[in-house]
């Protein structure tokens, strides 16, 4: 029977590598996408017969606006915080090239937690074990605009469990 109540409003905390990003505007989007080979054979013509899964992909883009030193480094692969050693509320950012940085290598648990449940109910949660992120940057210094660094994360399947892209509700879940 239908239920009203599985229909789901909301915002959602975001935490990469157990660090809360803060505050997003425009909504953070999950992408789930999955590419099948169809095949075919002679005695049907161009009938598909079957379709194989041969991959998915799984991404996650968030427009960050809490524009700290720590979600740029928690969000930059290979960015270096450099604290000043006399005063140590300056800092700074420093951005390589970061050619040869490993992705995956860097890429740590993201979660999604809508705000309309409190932090205890996880039943909900959007988690992705190993997720990358590129570190790209386009701000907008405008006088009637937020800055907004529009981050996206990638999904990387974890070899540790059996190449698991993402789970969706309580991870603690057993079977």
């Amino acid at each position: 029977m239908a239920d009203p109540q599985n229909i789901k409003l909301g915002t959602c905390k975001i935490s990469y590598g157990g660090v809360d990003l803060g505050l997003t505007a425009g909504g953070v989007e999950v992408t789930v996408g999955t590419n099948t080979h169809e095949t075919k054979v002679d005695q049907y013509g161009d009938t598909v017969v079957n379709e194989f899964i041969t991959g998915r992909s799984c991404t996650v883009s968030a427009p960050l606006v809490e524009t700290t030193i720590d979600n740029l480094i928690a969000t930059m692969p290979g960015a270096v915080l450099v604290t000043d050693g006399v005063d140590p509320n300056k800092k700074r950012v420093d951005v390589a090239s970061g050619v040869g940085v490993s992705l995956r290598g860097q890429a740590k648990e993201l979660i999604l937690h809508p705000i309309a449940l409190p932090d205890s109910d996880v039943s909900e949660d959007f988690i992705i074990p190993l997720a990358g992120v590129a570190g790209a940057l386009n701000f907008a210094y405008k006088l009637d605009q937020e800055r907004v660094f529009n981050t996206e994360f990638k999904a990387y399947p974890d070899q540790s469990k059996n190449g698991l892209l993402f789970q969706i509700g309580d991870k603690t879940a057993t079977a």
